[in-house]
């Protein structure tokens, strides 16, 4: 079993956007709509913890962030987002998000933790501090936007198989394992090339976080959460502090 680190590095990272199925530009479109949703129509200085490819960061400078800092601890994955930003004020930082206090301390309007990043965490404990250190970044007024997917009623049996996305050179398939208060996530991807096709493979661990208790850590650490939508699994929750 691999840590998050680990699981990208191997196999996620090379196939992040492209498992989403649209152009980045599509995917950056959603998020402002859903940004916006969400109340965050000024962003001002911004944070984007688990940034990724950067959907979220791209969207951010684009809704009129004064500047943007992305974190990761996925090297491909910040290269991949500076190549689209584009002349953006983006800055890319590849470290761990439970050390972003180090880079941007105190001062921060905006605050996104989006696209599963909260469940990769190792434990719950490890989240109520990283809501502490949010609530002590953000200023008075400022927004803190989380997505993440609420595993804590896992699929069973055949449906545990998850198809993510099917092309002629590759194909890329989940299974989820119930392991009681984490679920084991197998991530399997086929690729074509001369010689055949060859299996890429790697499993990690993820959180089983509710709604309910994202927002009783928040009110902990004095976030006032005041928006929530869940869509296909995947809950949005926005606070502020």
């Amino acid at each position: 079993m691999a840590t998050p680190q680990e699981h990208y590095e191997r196999v996620l990272a090379q196939h992040y956007t492209w498992m989403f199925g649209v152009p980045f530009a599509q995917m950056v479109e959603g998020q402002k709509a859903l940004l916006r949703e969400a109340g965050v129509n000024k962003p001002g200085m911004a944070l984007d913890l688990g940034c990724g490819s950067g959907f979220q960061a791209v969207a951010l400078a684009d809704l009129g962030a004064v500047h943007v800092h992305a974190f990761d601890t996925s090297a491909a994955l910040l290269r991949e987002l500076g190549g689209y930003a584009c002349g953006r004020p983006v800055t890319t930082h590849e470290m761990d998000l439970m050390a972003f206090d180090l880079v941007v301390g105190a001062g921060a309007d905006t605050i996104v933790c989006m696209g599963d990043t909260l469940t990769h965490l190792a434990s719950k404990s490890d989240i109520t501090v990283l809501f502490s250190k949010f609530a002590n970044c953000l200023r008075k007024g400022g927004r803190l936007v989380l997505s993440w997917r609420d595993l804590c009623q896992p699929p069973v049996g055949l449906d545990r198989f998850i198809p993510i996305r099917s092309m002629d050179d590759r194909t890329m398939v989940c299974f989820l394992e119930d392991q009681g208060k984490t679920v084991l996530v197998h991530d399997l991807v086929q690729i074509r090339d001369k010689d055949g096709w060859q299996l890429q493979k790697s499993a990690y661990t993820k959180l089983k976080l509710s709604p309910r208790w994202i927002r009783s850590a928040l009110g902990q650490a004095g976030l006032d959460p005041d928006y929530e939508q869940t869509t296909r699994g995947m809950t949005v929750l926005a606070a502020t502090i």
